[in-house]
């Protein structure tokens, strides 16, 4: 039995690993906010079946959460390969757009923030350069128009806070997004 080591990898990764007579690659595909996945493509022999450690005997499996995983290859008159691997946490943030303009053209006329549904729980709270809360949202995300009490709001930088859940105030992220008109 040849045995492989564990192998990080980064968003998109192939390995290829020559056990003789095999070629085998082995890709992960690593993306914030969802769970991971990975497929086998084995060469060199047409009598082999993989078992995953997941339990799985498919080329491809999904739905992979962060962990240690492996696939064992048997092969030709029962010889067999094992490859080992690791699956990591992508971190999923919303990201926010660092600027838009609300000038009433119908483009880029409201604030956006990606991924902001994978937090149904959110609290957003947006401050003038004096501290002042301008704009707050909670659980439902609708893009802000740079309007604060039904007023817009004067051309400048802006600076939000973004808390994953309301309850939990430790996962958060910052920064500020400029309205120009």
């Amino acid at each position: 039995m040849t045995r492989l080591f564990p192998i990080l990898f980064f968003l998109f990764k192939t390995i290829y690993v020559v056990s003789q007579p095999l070629s085998i690659v082995l890709s992960k595909y690593e993306v914030p906010c969802e769970l991971g996945k990975a497929s086998a493509s084995i060469s060199g022999s047409n009598n082999y079946s993989l078992n995953w450690s997941t339990g799985s005997h498919n080329n491809y499996i999904d739905e992979l959460s962060p962990g240690d995983y492996s696939i064992n290859i048997q092969y030709d008159l029962n010889k067999d390969t094992v490859v080992y691997f690791t699956m990591r946490e992508i971190i999923c943030e919303p990201i926010a757009e660092s600027h838009f303009t609300p000038n009433g053209d119908d483009y880029n006329d409201t604030w956006d923030i990606a991924r902001i549904e994978k937090f149904p729980d959110f609290e957003l709270f947006v401050y003038n350069r004096w501290g002042q809360q301008v704009h707050h949202q909670t659980k439902n995300y609708e893009p802000w128009d740079g309007r604060s009490l039904n007023l817009p709001l004067p051309d400048a930088a802006y600076y939000y806070v973004i808390y994953f859940s309301k309850g939990d105030k430790s996962k958060f992220i910052k920064g500020n997004v400029n309205i120009i008109r």
